[in-house]
């Protein structure tokens, strides 16, 4: 729930609360107050009719009565509430009364006195109905009110949230927060811009750490790859002849992760500016045929279902994005395995017969992920895929099923 429904909707309960606990109080102490009035009133007038009564003077009119009782009547007060009939207004009305009982001489009476009211059911309608249209003043208004205020106070806050989630320290732009004259939400900038400006400038330091690291190393890799190359043509005997394979192999796979480590660096930075209109199918095409060589010397059945399907983007990341997947197809196939690689509705999937991963599907696009039994694999192909991907805005997914590997590349739809 959104902060600011969350605040309202607090602020509502707890008005109709208040307004409710309000009505019922109001409503006992006015019923109190009145029911007190009328029995005072009422007692007032009994106590005239008896004072004219031992003076010999009984009163009888209307709502007025005293009369003879029985011996058996015990003296006192007693109140009521009754029913008579209105012939004027043709229903019966709510009346109040007041009986009391007291010896004149050697006689007994009882005199009786009545009051009309609007009755406690009306008492209840009429509060009802004030605290119905108070609360629904006072709530909406204050509702209304609260909204309104909250949504101003807490807008630049939104704001600078939408800002901070499309925030990326590989971007040239500043964070650019709005400004606000809450007093907390002015920390919170100042903290969130000396954060992302620390942020930007350590990402800067590591990204030129890794171009310079990449670059430099690249050099003296060649030399060693160089010699390596004429040190293996020159006559040596058989141990020396192994040390020299384990060392070149260990130079290229050297090499291929600094030119992956490279690769990504510069995805990192996003310099392939240059996009163009390219045809998917026809560069799974040609790196098909660049690999039949190496699907024929593991006897891997190959089934191919590509239709024609463009996209914009650098030419040369998705024909890495393609290479890698297949190299990947490949090298985790087993011998007399299966691969298919489909293109058609926006989309490449190439799937391959293979064992499980050793780790679960959602490590795999993670960087040096990769089997035990794979130590000549650099672990950051399939990481290379990944960022190619979210750089063009290409969803990427993979799935295990049934001894199949299946990778699936969506492109936005045109």
């Amino acid at each position: 729930m959104k902060l600011l429904y969350k605040t309202t909707r607090d602020y509502l309960i707890a008005s109709i609360s208040i307004l409710v606990i309000t009505g019922i109080a109001l409503f006992t102490l006015l019923r109190k107050e009145v029911g007190d009035e009328m029995n005072e009133q009422l007692a007032l007038q009994a106590d005239k009719i008896f004072e004219n009564a031992h003076s010999g003077n009984f009163i009888n009119a209307p709502f007025i009565k005293i009369e003879k009782v029985s011996g058996r009547t015990s003296p006192g007060q007693t109140y009521g509430d009754s029913l008579l009939y209105d012939r004027v207004q043709k229903k019966m009305e709510e009346y109040h009364y007041i009986r009391e009982v007291q010896d004149i001489g050697q006689d007994r009476y009882q005199a009786t006195v009545m009051t009309s009211h609007i009755g406690w059911d009306q008492y209840y309608l009429s509060i009802f109905y004030i605290f119905v249209l108070m609360a629904i003043l006072l709530t909406g208004s204050g509702v209304l009110i609260n909204y309104l205020s909250n949504r101003k106070v807490w807008g630049p806050f939104f704001g600078n949230l939408k800002k901070i989630k499309a925030f990326s320290v590989s971007s040239p732009d500043s964070l650019g927060l709005l400004e606000t004259p809450i007093t907390e939400f002015k920390e919170l900038n100042s903290t969130l811009k000396d954060l992302t400006d620390r942020s930007r400038k350590e990402y800067l330091a590591l990204r030129e750490f890794t171009e310079n690291a990449s670059h430099e190393i690249q050099t003296p890799l060649s030399i060693i790859q160089s010699k390596l190359d004429r040190m293996s043509q020159m006559e040596m005997n058989e141990e020396m002849s192994d040390y020299i394979v384990q060392a070149k192999s260990g130079v290229e796979r050297l090499s291929k992760m600094n030119k992956s480590l490279l690769l990504l660096a510069k995805l990192d930075n996003n310099v392939f500016k240059d996009q163009e209109q390219v045809m998917v199918d026809e560069i799974v095409f040609t790196q098909l045929r660049n690999m039949e060589d190496l699907w024929a010397n593991k006897q891997i059945t190959l089934k191919e279902n590509l239709r024609k399907e463009s996209v914009f983007c650098n030419k040369y990341l998705i024909e890495t994005l393609v290479s890698n997947l297949l190299s990947n197809a490949l090298k985790y196939t087993l011998k007399n395995g299966m691969v298919e690689v489909i293109v058609k509705g926006n989309s490449l999937m190439i799937s391959n017969t293979g064992t499980k991963p050793e780790f679960s599907e959602e490590q795999i696009f993670q960087r040096f992920t990769k089997n035990a039994t794979n130590i000549t694999s650099t672990g950051l192909g399939l990481a290379i895929c990944k960022e190619i991907c979210t750089l063009n805005k290409w969803d990427l997914a993979y799935h295990y099923e049934n001894g199949i590997h299946f990778f699936q590349v969506t492109f936005p739809v045109k």
